[in-house]
């Protein structure tokens, strides 16, 4: 390494174009080690992903000595630049090369990925991204996953970002921390707008925001920077927020900054949680503040225990609509995580649209329809895949009470149970749940007034003032099988959910009245069918569920790399590269045994790859997620598996070279010489079931990496996993 360098992080290419005179700015901060005063200069060229030279021009020349670090600055000519955005994310590439003015010798080069954007927050506008009007539609992720962790593979973050985009979300909140850096390259060339969050806010934490900003800035795709989150925010009255101000404009002037939270020092205040009022009043204190709902929506459901979320994600993105609002970008959360579980035996969250594992929770088929099925494909925040037509049951046929819940895009939905057609109704295009009644009548025959239930939630989505309208809310309801009522202090309190009477009902408590449902779930109901239709009664799409049939084989398939996901078609053979399997315990015909808990064994038969997590999605599973084995739950189990070869990923001489260890998990090839590219045969076994089996492709390209391959699915036509999701 030379001793005259470009300091590391210290190359800023602005992602903000000028629209008048659209010049790109590049600055760079450059040093020497040692002794000796050079005279150097800095060239950049910007090339676009073909390969072709965009602009090209030269720093001046600056002298060096050690102890004294210079920034210097190139401009060039965005004349021929196009812009970045949500539905065409054009990247480019600057080539950096620190010279020597002397003898013409270069002493350091750099490549810096790059894009190009005009963004605007304005109260009456909100946010502009290259003069057109965006409303923010995103969520707020934690970096966990089954089997990993917060160690995700690059495929696997791929995996989320594409789900994110499949159900209209073009925003990504980091919370609360800055996450790895590939992720944000895979969000640069999706199109995905993000908000990057520091993690501790203090005056001690001032230097943590400048490493955030100076290592993050390059991106396009970022165009907020956030100081903190909820309660860490509130130090309205001292010198955080000023600091924090400082410390990010330093560094990238054009960026906004803001808070998921009350502070100071912004420039965008964000809210969490928060209903209209509370941003009518902000509005009306502060009108020249641009505003966005930062987080919401901590609608809580299971693949099994299935909770009606609807009410909740409508009523709780509400606010995102509001005229000086730039939108909601923080729905908590897109995946579910470990910890913030409400109680032992619990230890994951239910906030996620889709389970930790990866599999997608029914009531994500709301965002499907409304944030992509009735948004227009020409607004310019929407992510760019086809229109999907949705059709989805939202209740399972061995838990279902009184009624079933179906989504439909479709301008009549029908519903047959067992074959037979119930009805067909309606759904006005309003992108909430049609109800089907299934007959006979909703009984509370247990009386739990004067006592306390515990575990029960109060109901918050609409005002219930007496008992009767309490009971017709459990009555609607498949997965409340108990209500219980009370007044206190002159406010009505309506509280409902599914627990056992018998032993959650018994501490006395004279003020409340309610009831319990004395029977099963209707019995007898072994398939339900939704089919949708257009306006001129032509069928468009369906969805049918099996009820529980005794378990008789395993079936394995492939959600990543698959096109199904936009993950591309193998596994790159980096040494890192990991492929989500998908066990389905299924019964004689075929269809899916939902309530099977079988306990499915993942291995390797053949191939470079290893076994490095387990998973299902159940928020009370305890199982070791670095065993070879899990419990199928909702009749679905997930393992995870990582290539043992390295002949792709660069520098990997160097790798032969330090790797001290050699202890036989990854081999690594030198350049030129990868001889083991076979494909990876996997099984998944369970005692008293047909064992299943898959193979899994791998590459020894570097085209089929992680990140070519977001390069390559940033239209992913073929992005069918939520479609045909069956569980």
């Amino acid at each position: 390494t030379s001793p005259v360098h470009f300091v590391h992080d210290g190359v800023f290419v602005s992602p903000e174009l000028d629209p008048l005179e659209k010049t790109v700015r590049v600055t760079a901060e450059i040093d020497i080690i040692g002794s000796g005063h050079p005279l150097v200069t800095v060239i950049a060229t910007l090339v676009d992903m073909s390969g072709e030279s965009v602009a090209s021009n030269e720093s001046y020349n600056v002298t060096l000595a050690e102890g004294f670090p210079q920034t210097v600055t190139v401009l060039l000519s965005g004349a021929h630049v196009k812009v970045w955005s949500i539905q065409s994310p054009h990247m480019y590439s600057v080539m950096m090369v620190l010279k020597d003015v002397s003898h013409g010798t270069i002493f350091d080069t750099l490549h810096i990925s790059a894009g190009f954007r005009q963004t605007e927050w304005k109260v009456d506008t909100n946010f502009k991204l290259n003069g057109d009007s965006i409303k923010f539609r995103g969520f707020s992720h934690h970096n966990s996953f089954a089997g990993v962790g917060v160690a995700i593979p690059d495929r696997i973050h791929l995996f989320r970002a594409q789900a994110s985009r499949a159900v209209g979300g073009s925003f990504w909140r980091m919370s609360h921390n800055p996450y790895l850096p590939a992720l944000y390259d895979f969000l640069d060339v999706l199109g995905i707008i993000s908000w990057d969050e520091n993690r501790d806010y203090g005056l001690e934490y001032v230097g943590a925001m400048h490493d955030m900003v100076k290592r993050d800035r390059n991106h396009p795709s970022i165009v907020v920077w956030s100081y903190c989150n909820e309660v860490e925010c509130e130090q309205i009255y001292n010198k955080t927020g000023p600091q924090f101000r400082i410390a990010a404009k330093s560094l990238d002037p054009q960026r906004p900054t803001a808070a998921n939270g009350p502070t100071n020092g912004l420039d965008i205040q964000g809210l969490s949680h928060a209903k209209n009022t509370s941003f009518e009043d902000f509005h009306q204190q502060y009108p020249d503040m641009p505003l966005v709902l930062s987080e919401c929506c901590s609608c809580e459901t299971q693949r099994l225990l299935r909770q009606d979320t609807t009410t909740c994600m409508h009523d709780q993105n509400s606010p995102g609509l509001l005229p000086y609002v730039a939108g909601s970008l923080g729905v908590w959360t897109l995946f579910d995580y470990y910890g913030e579980s409400h109680e032992w035996p619990s230890v994951t969250s239910s906030f996620g649209n889709f389970d930790l594992a990866g599999f997608p929770k029914p009531h994500v088929y709301w965002y499907v329809l409304n944030w992509m099925v009735m948004i227009d494909s020409l607004d310019k925040g929407r992510p760019p895949l086809p229109v999907p037509d949705v059709t989805r049951i939202l209740d399972l046929p061995n838990l279902i009470y009184h009624s079933v819940a179906v989504l439909s895009s479709g301008a009549e939905v029908e519903l047959s149970v067992n074959g037979k057609v119930l009805g067909r109704q309606p759904t006005h295009g309003s992108g909430e749940p049609v109800l089907f009644n299934l007959g006979g009548e909703c009984v509370f025959a247990v009386n739990v007034s004067g006592v306390y239930c515990t575990g029960l939630k109060r109901v918050t989505e609409v005002n219930v003032t007496t008992p009767t309208e309490c009971k017709a809310i459990c009555c609607q309801d498949n997965d409340c099988s108990v209500w219980q009522f009370s007044v206190w202090k002159g406010t009505p309190f309506c509280s409902t959910g599914n627990v056992d009477p018998t032993t959650e009902c018994v501490k006395p408590n004279k003020i409340r009245v309610g009831g319990a449902r004395s029977g099963h779930p209707k019995s007898g109901i072994h398939d339900l069918k939704a089919v949708s239709y257009d306006s001129h009664g032509h069928m468009t799409s369906s969805h049918t569920l099996h009820g529980a049939k005794d378990a008789a084989a395993i079936v394995l398939s492939l959600d990543v790399p698959s096109q199904s996901t936009g993950t591309g078609s193998a596994l790159a053979l980096d040494g890192h590269d990991a492929a989500l399997v998908r066990a389905s315990v299924v019964d004689e015909s075929g269809a899916l045994a939902t309530y099977s808990t079988a306990n499915i064994t993942f291995r390797v038969l053949s191939g470079p790859a290893r076994l490095i997590g387990v998973g299902n999605g159940d928020d009370n599973c305890h199982q070791n997620a670095k065993s070879d084995h899990v419990p199928a739950y909702g009749g679905l189990a997930r393992g995870i598996f990582q290539v043992t070869t390295d002949c792709v990923s660069e520098n990997r001489d160097y790798v032969l070279q330090i790797d001290a260890e050699h202890d036989g998990q990854t081999k690594v090839y030198p350049p030129g010489n990868c001889t083991e590219v076979t494909a990876i045969r996997v099984q998944g076994s369970s005692p008293g079931l047909q064992s299943g089996s898959l193979i899994i492709p791998v590459s020894s390209s570097a085209n089929d990496l992680p990140l070519n391959t977001a390069i390559k699915s940033v239209f992913p036509e073929n992005y069918t996993y939520l479609r045909d999701f069956d569980g």
